[in-house]
């Protein structure tokens, strides 16, 4: 027996009633009350161990690992100098008109002299190289996590994706099943039997190209991050309600967590060090219009060993227009390289506070997303009943469950935008997947 329109009406309204009601509970004044921080890591990302293991092993890692000792050889060398001990030894021949010839030797040993001041300018050069190995590579780490997570989360994404399509075929199979009865029973049209099969035709081949898609992504992110473990599923997380705050953004605000992510930033850090070494560079190469002179000593035999003679000796070079050009376009080099610095605190700061505002942003997000989506799934179940009544077209059905489809996508990647975000928080302020040996502010 079945329910007559009138009778499935009044119980869809009775059932908007509650659902208001339900809402203007959820959204009164105890929805004001600041969540306590979770101090844990978001779900679903992989090992720390293992991540550690897998950045370590990175080309560009191991590259940067390489340019420690670089710079340290580097300041090595500007600690000695750039002149070395040169031996000089000649032998003549002299010959008097009419008269004797003579054996004659020479022998002499010289070096050049920095003046002191560049002594101290050199130096100074050699910290500055040993300051930029250090955070080129803390640099070069930090990039490359950031890197593996958006790859991760991307994966994650692909998984999901293929998923939730694969069950709604499923669905669309029994569905078909459903109104193939339904059909042999007389009790629907043959064009409602139509939809129902291009229907599941249609969400099969999304399902295909969606799980297609997925194996694509997982295998990419093998062969980019190899020994990373394979991603789990985000129906296998605990579901974050839309209440939840899984994110650390209740006792700070935006900008306390943009100054943490700029008070330890290593692209900035090493941004300032190359404006720094351009600076030195630059007063360096002004030194070096006064030339560093040549000192040594030499003694030669004369006549035969008639006469002898021991000296020392000094020589200076004058400066010319060369030098000054070098000047010139070290100077340049400078200022080009403070301009590189404006440009790029000027946008990793816009890029904190988008990092710490995110968060946020991203938890509202999720929240309203899943709430909306709760509710759009529940009135596919509603039109799924009412068609297998016989009150609802299979049209209502069929849009219903494609809108709940669309609600559960968004949902679930406003979920793991969510997690991406703060962990990207948690990564830029240094509390995840940290440099082995990086200081902590």
């Amino acid at each position: 027996m079945t329910r007559s329109p009138c009778s499935f009406l009044f119980a869809l309204r009775r059932m908007a009633a509650a659902v208001c009601l339900a809402w203007v509970s959820a959204t009164g004044p105890g929805m004001a009350v600041a969540q306590t921080p979770s101090p844990t890591l978001p779900p679903l990302l992989p090992p720390t161990a293992a991540v550690m293991q897998v950045l370590s092993q990175l080309p560009q890692v191991r590259a940067a690992i390489a340019g420690v000792p670089l710079a340290q050889a580097r300041s090595q060398r500007l600690e000695a100098g750039p002149h070395d001990w040169v031996a000089r030894t000649a032998a003549n021949r002299r010959s008097e008109r009419a008269g004797p010839s003579f054996s004659e030797a020479e022998v002499a040993l010289e070096t050049g002299v920095r003046w002191p001041g560049k002594v101290a300018a050199d130096r100074k050069l050699g910290e500055a190289e040993i300051t930029l190995g250090e955070l080129a590579l803390a640099d070069a780490w930090h990039e490359a996590a950031r890197g593996l997570l958006a790859a991760w989360f991307d994966a994650l994404r692909d998984m999901r994706h293929a998923s939730v399509l694969k069950a709604q075929a499923q669905l669309a199979q029994q569905q078909l099943g459903t109104t193939e009865r339904r059909f042999q029973a007389e009790e629907a049209a043959q064009l409602e039997l139509l939809a129902a099969q291009a229907e599941a035709a249609r969400i099969e081949a999304l399902a295909a190209r969606a799980q297609g898609q997925a194996q694509l992504r997982l295998q990419a992110l093998q062969r980019l991050y190899p020994g990373l473990p394979t991603p789990v599923d985000l129906a296998t997380a605990a579901p974050a309600t839309a209440d939840a705050d899984t994110a650390p953004m209740a006792a700070w605000d935006t900008a306390h967590w943009a100054a943490q992510i700029l008070a330890d930033n290593h692209e900035l850090e090493l941004a300032e060090a190359k404006a720094q070494h351009a600076r030195l560079q630059a007063h360096r190469t002004a030194l070096e219009q006064r030339g560093d002179p040549t000192v040594g000593v030499r003694a030669s035999r004369e006549r035969g060993g008639q006469e002898r003679v021991l000296g020392v000796y000094l020589s200076v070079p004058l400066g010319h227009a060369g030098r000054r050009a070098d000047t010139q376009a070290a100077l340049a080099q400078a200022e080009m390289a403070e301009q590189e610095l404006a440009h790029q605190r000027a946008r990793i700061e816009a890029e904190a506070w988008r990092t710490a505002a995110e968060v946020e942003q991203a938890r509202q997000t999720r929240g309203q997303l899943q709430r909306a989506q709760a509710r759009i799934a529940r009135s596919a179940v509603l039109q799924s009943r009412a068609y297998a009544l016989g009150e609802s077209p299979l049209a209502d059905l069929l849009l219903a469950r494609r809108n709940a489809l669309e609600a559960q996508l968004a949902a679930d990647g406003a979920a793991l935008d969510e997690m991406q975000s703060h962990a990207k928080l948690l990564l830029d302020t240094h509390q995840l997947w940290q440099a082995p040996g990086a200081h902590r502010h």
